[in-house]
This record gives C-alpha cells, structure tokens and sequence, in this order.
C-alpha cells in the first residue's frame, strides 16, 4: 500500500495495483465476454439441494436472451424499475442480468421482508413488474396491492408455466413466448454509459431505515474487474457455495457477475442452514464461500466430526460486521493447513474496499489490503487528513465503483461525499503494515466517563465465550449521585444452546444435547470475562438475557432496534 502526497497534509492511501479491466463495458457485455475460454456446457449455477437442478453457461445467455426480449415486449424500457423478490436460486443471477440487459434498473429486495417494509420499498423504487417466489409471495403480494400493482405484474419463480391461484403467471411464460425473437441483448454500440443505472441495492439500515443506493453499471464492472484477480492462477479449481442473499453486495459479485465471467461452478442455498451447508461443502468438494461473523462463529463452534465436512474449503470470506480475531484463527486452525479465513471490508454504497488475498493468511484482525482502484483518506477528530501508520480515522473511499446517490434523498446523498468525491463511510479504521484495520462505526463510539469506548471492542471479548451465541453492547443513560449524567455500558447476550444438528449430514451429526449448559451462564459470568479482558471503563455494568440481536442479511447489528428487544425474564 502506498502513500502519495498531493501536499504535507492531504495523505491518500492507495493500492499498488491498479484496474486490468476497463470499466467502459455494460455489465451484460462483461459478465459473458469470457464465454469462449471454458466449457460453456458444464453447470455453472447448481442447486446445492437438488444438484439435478443446474444452468450452464450457454443456457445462462439463451435463456437471459429470451427473458430480455420478454421484458421488452411488456413494455419495459430504459430507466424503468423491476424489482425482485427471492431467496438464493439458479434462476435468480440468470433474472437479476435480463433486468439490467433490457435497459432497466434491477431492485433486488430482502425476501425476508414484512409487507409493511416491502411497501415502503415498492413506493421509493416505483417498479413496473416484481418477481417473487411462493415462499415469499404473500407479503410482496400484500404490498404490492396497496401500492397498485396488480398480480399480473407479479412473476413467480418456478418450473411450471401456469398461473397461481392469484392470477400471477410464471416468469417462464416470458420464455415461451420469445423463443424465435432477435437474441441480442446488448446496448447500443458506442454509447456512453457513463451514470447509466443498473441496480437500486438496498442499504444495511444499521442506524436507520434503509435506503436504496443507485449503482451504475462502472460500479458493477469495477468491482468484479477488481476481485477477479483472486479467482485467476489458484493452485486449485475453484468452486463456490453461496449461503449469503445475493441481494446484498457482499455476495452479489461473487454470486451474479463472477461465476459466468471465469466458469466457475457456484452452487446456491437459498440461506445458511448448518446442516445444508456442511453436507453441500462435504458433498461437492466446496472450496470458497463468503459468510458473516455468526456464521463463523458457529463453525468455530463444530465438533470434532463435523468440522471434518468442511476439510475441502480453502478460501473463507468473512466480511459484513466485525469480527473477533480469536474465533478468525481458532476456525482456520481446525481446517487444512492450506485453507486461508479472511477477512474483507467493503459497503453497500462503494462496494468491496479491501481484501486479503486467497495467499496471504493473516488472522491479527486485518481486513485486508486495498482493492486495485480504491484510494481511501484517513481523517481525525479535526478533519486533517492521517499519512501515519497506527492511527485511527474516519475512513473515507473514493473508487471506481461509487454509487451516484440515494434514491429520494437529496440531502442525504449530498452529505455522503466530500468535495474531492470521496464517500464518507462512517467507519473508523487505521492502517498497519500496510494493511487495513476496521475498528467500529463512527456514530456507535460511546463516551464513557470521558473516554472513548467501541461497542465493537466489548462485543469482540463476548464472542470468545464457548456459551455465548450472540451479543449487542449499548450505551444507557443514567444520573450518578452527584446528578452528572453518564453513559453505563450495558451487553443484551443470547445464550449458545450446546444442541447441535443430529441428521441430515451422512447421520454422522450427533452431539448429545445439554440444555442445561447454556443456561448456566449468568450476569456475572458475562460482566466478569469482560472484566478480565478490557481496561476498567469498557467493563459491563448490566447484562440482559435475549433470543435474539436484531441483525441485517449479513450480520450487521440494527442498533435502532435494540430498545425492542425481548429481555428472558
């Protein structure tokens, strides 16, 4: 990482790598322009349930030609939004490009969602048609009625081509009915894309509702161009196992860009299951997959038996919130020595910032060295910018694949850069060696007794403990006998059941339950390890027993929704 001065103040830290890839090119043109290096019909996307369920490459292109030809006889235009509404499916990498190859901007939506947030979603984005799955239909049909949208814009995701009972045809009937059309998808040659939409991609909504973020497609192509280098010269053939929603933008270029972009097989779960996802890593010789700290965490956690289905893996990636170095290396210590857990840093509004690289195995709490393209900018608590190792500052990134606003948020779109057009991340991070260090949000930092505390830090501590599952560190506000308000840090922790997955992996899943442990573990317990790991500021003062910490799609704590929180009596 290098360190280039435009002048003895203003310090912008860079990669030593720049972008092999040119970002002119459409996302649909760059996605496919590797189709003549590998065998077109071996499966490129596989339904890691049901692996007879697979897409190759050459039907990939035909059947996205069709779909795009579809959407254009329906009316779709340039500009105009689809959204779509689906856990992890072969079908869905294959719909989300279709979208975007028709003119219109793809709105990947959280399946997850209620009606009620699914509403608000549908009337900032504003979309001409949804499509949807069963398992998800009932709250995005609701929603859609109040914002008017009728069922027979609402395609479902399915093999079969007959309606439902609600009058909602199949996304395949789109299909069938093009088959003989122009198969050219394409843009129009020569012209510019410069701003040109292609995703509104929702936000984590970590202090707030969400907001959808415009992507244009440079973003999209920059940010596959810069992690394909990690998938070109390994020591082995990749394949990939995405239980991550590749809605979001931690999986999304591994997930929807990538796999047809260097044919590599990429075999879906709709969401993270243990059991599914030690069968499918064991069963197809898995040997990368993205996952979030919980996930980790739970691997960390395996028996002797089961962390043996995971022996394939190779290339960990663990990104979307923090995560404690401790449970980094205590998961790639009982995996093959070769095997490498990573750690990277990005957000949704410009994309992947920093990686470790498949090589370079590093679990000091490092996420990474800077993307070929990114530049990143330290700034301290006066806004001068940070050319030292070793020094904490808000970190700000200006990079090739940038977002271009909030949709309906001028204000808020206007606030996130800078005047040199950096983005204002909102994260603290410092550098080291040359490698970077995320240390926290800047609007969590609590001030306790006049210092400075990171929730991150005490939750980091929390998630050594073998009987911890889960945790979420608070500031609450309270009067000391002299009447001075002060901060008292205080922890919601779910407990870890010591009840594991007994079927579905080869009958070989078989831990005996203790109930009762987990339960064992008290207050104290919890204020004490703390105690014993941090200096005496960042020591609990209360800890509540909960079912769950409200977290988004990939891990991140929703801190605004700690107050509604079930406390166990």
């Amino acid at each position: 990482m290098s360190l280039p001065n435009a002048s003895n103040t203003d310090h912008i830290w860079t990669s030593p790598q720049s972008l092999k890839e040119p970002s002119a090119a459409d996302i649909v043109t760059f996605t496919f322009a590797n189709l003549g290096q590998y065998e077109k019909n071996k499966p490129i996307f596989i339904d890691a349930k049901d692996p007879t369920q697979s897409v190759s490459a050459s039907q990939a292109i035909s059947t996205m030609r069709q779909l795009v030809n579809g959407l254009k006889d329906l009316g779709v235009k340039e500009g105009d939004c689809v959204c779509l509404h689906a856990f992890n499916n072969i079908w869905y990498p294959l719909i989300w490009l279709a979208i975007i190859g028709s003119g219109a901007i793809v709105s990947p939506i959280n399946p997850a969602y209620t009606s009620l947030e699914l509403e608000r979603h549908l009337r900032l984005t504003h979309p001409r048609l949804i499509f949807t799955q069963r398992d998800c239909f009932e709250s995005i049909e609701e929603a859609a009625s109040r914002c008017g949208i009728p069922n027979s814009h609402i395609f479902l995701i399915e093999n079969n081509q007959e309606q439902n009972s609600q009058g909602c045809p199949s996304w395949k009937t789109l299909l069938a009915e093009n088959e003989e059309h122009d198969p050219v998808p394409l843009f129009e040659p020569g012209r510019s894309l410069q701003g040109r939409l292609a995703v509104y991609a929702l936000t984590s909504g970590t202090t707030g509702l969400p907001k959808a973020a415009m992507i244009p497609h440079q973003y999209v192509v920059a940010q596959a161009a810069a992690l394909e280098s990690e998938f070109i010269d390994r020591d082995y053939q990749p394949s990939q196992l995405i239980c991550l929603p590749v809605f979001h933008a931690f999986a999304s270029p591994l997930a929807l860009v990538l796999p047809l972009r260097l044919g590599m097989p990429t075999y879906f779960l709709p969401k993270f299951n243990l059991s599914d996802f030690l069968l499918a890593v064991s069963k197809f010789g898995i040997t990368d997959t993205p996952i979030v700290p919980p996930i980790l965490g739970t691997l960390a956690h395996l028996s002797e038996v089961e962390i043996q289905h995971l022996q394939s893996l190779r290339y960990v990636i663990c990104a979307g919130a923090s995560l404690n170095p401790r449970v980094q290396e205590k998961l790639a210590s009982r995996l093959h020595k070769d095997a490498n857990v990573a750690q990277c840093w990005g957000t949704t509004e410009a994309g992947w910032h920093a990686l470790l690289a498949w090589k370079e195995k590093d679990t000091s709490g490092s996420v990474g060295r800077l993307l070929p393209g990114v530049e990143l900018k330290l700034l301290d608590d006066h806004g001068h910018s940070i050319g030292d190792e070793e020094q904490e500052g808000d970190a700000l990134i200006r990079a090739p694949a940038l977002f271009s606003g909030y949709i309906g948020d001028v204000s808020a779109s206007f606030e996130a850069f800078n005047r040199e057009g950096f983005y204002r991340t909102g994260d603290r991070a410092f550098i080291r060696g040359g490698k970077l260090y995320y240390t926290g949000r800047r609007k969590e930092i609590m001030k306790v007794n006049g210092w400075q505390v990171s929730p991150t830090e005490v939750e980091n501590v929390l998630a050594e403990h073998p009987l911890i599952d889960d945790a979420a560190v608070y500031g609450e506000q309270s009067e000391n006998v002299q009447g001075i308000c002060q901060t008292l840090l205080c922890a919601y922790v779910v407990r870890r059941s010591l009840e594991t997955v007994s079927t579905g992996v080869s009958g070989l899943l078989e831990t005996p339950k203790d109930e009762r442990a987990g339960h064992m573990l008290n207050e104290q317990d919890v204020m004490d390890l703390v105690a014993s790991r941090l200096i005496s500021y960042k020591h609990l003062k209360r800890v509540s027993f909960v079912k769950k910490i409200p977290r988004s799609p990939t891990g991140k704590i929703l801190r605004w929704q700690l107050d509604d929180v079930e406390v166990e009596e």
